[in-house]
This record gives structure tokens, sequence and C-alpha cells, in this order.
């Protein structure tokens, strides 16, 4: 009696080229945050990922190409961790806090994204020597960054003053934070973020 589809053994399905270049970019951030990124070797990575180097090139034109992808990732990932966790339609100076409030947690439960990221932004370099990824790689984030500060200074909850300068010190404050969270885990993130929040918001809100 020939075998029902039930009991037939299931064939893998082929991954998508898109799932294919997700798992070796999952496999590099894996590998930076756990050797650093001198150490993140593509032997390294593809055995992660469970492909051949020949199959690795089909995807990316080369190591560094993986590392910018991957920068791309887990920039993304942390966006829609923090945005759907916070109500953007809500005051901005309450934003504001929210948004200091929930990075800070990140510095404990998503320590393996930050730790690569921090790895590849500051190793990612050009041929000459300079870093690859630069202040204008934020401006989409410095963009969105002004975007709730012009909802703030209509709405008169933010002082009035030059959008790219309020955004630019709101995301080096995020940065600062971040890195001294990271440095010192005995520090309460919620209360640490607090203090900055109401830094930024004594020079940015109107009173």
């Amino acid at each position: 009696m020939p075998p029902t589809s039930e009991s037939s053994p299931t064939r893998s399905r082929r991954r998508t080229p898109a799932e294919r270049r997700e798992e070796i970019v999952e496999a590099a951030t894996a590998v930076v945050a756990e050797l650093g990124y001198a150490n993140a070797t593509l032997t390294e990575i593809t055995r992660r990922a469970g492909v051949s180097k020949g199959l690795l090139w089909h995807y990316f034109d080369d190591r560094d190409d993986v590392m910018q992808h991957a920068v791309t990732h887990l920039a993304g990932r942390l966006r829609a961790a923090l945005v759907c966790d916070v109500d953007l339609g809500a005051p901005v100076p309450e934003v504001v806090r929210a948004v200091f409030a929930r990075t800070a947690l990140f510095t404990r439960t998503h320590q393996r994204e930050l730790r690569a990221l921090d790895e590849i932004v500051h190793n990612l370099r050009t041929p000459d020597g300079r870093r690859r990824i630069t202040l204008l790689d934020y401006e989409e984030v410095h963009a969105d960054h002004a975007a709730l500060l012009a909802r703030g200074q209509r709405d008169g909850t933010i002082r009035a003053g030059d959008l790219s300068t309020l955004a630019s010190s709101y995301q080096a404050l995020i940065d600062g934070m971040i890195a001294h969270l990271q440095a010192h885990p005995d520090v309460d993130p919620p209360t640490y973020a607090d203090g900055v929040a109401d830094l930024f918001l004594h020079g940015a809100a109107l009173h």
C-alpha cells in the first residue's frame, strides 16, 4: 500500500534569498557580539549560518557588505522594538521620556544587538581607513527626531529653536545613556533614563 501524504517524510522548504540573507546577517550579529569584530571571520559566520562561502558570495559582495547589512538589520530591529511599545501620538514630552526609558531597557534586554552594532559601527572602515558608518547615516533617525520635536513646537510643549540642533542633542543623549548603562551594569536603567529625560526636557521644553 503506498504511503499516505501524512506518513510521507516532508521535504524541507527551500529558503528564499531574503531568508538566506537574514540567516547570514543573524550569524554575523551573533559572531560579532560574542567574539568581537576582528574575530568575526567569514569562516565562522558561514559555519554559524550553515552555508558555504560560495553561497555567501551569492548574496553579499564581501565581509564589509555583510557587516553593512548587519548594521541596517540591527538598527531596524531595535527601532521596531522601540516603537511597538511607545505611543507616538502622546504629548511630545511623554514620548521623549518613553523613548529614553525604553532605550535604557535595551541595554539589559537587547545586549547582543547593541554590542554587535557598536562593534561594527566603530570598526567598519573604508579602504582609506575612515569609518564607513558616519553621522550621515543618522539622517533618517535625526529626521524622525526633528519631526517629533517640531510637533512639540507646534503644540507649545517644546521651545522654539533649530530643529537640527535639538534632534542632534537628543540623539547624543541617547547614545551617551546607552554607553553609560553598558559600562555600569549596576545602574538602574529606568532611574537613569528618567534623569536623562529630565535633563533634555529641562532645556528643550517650555516651562
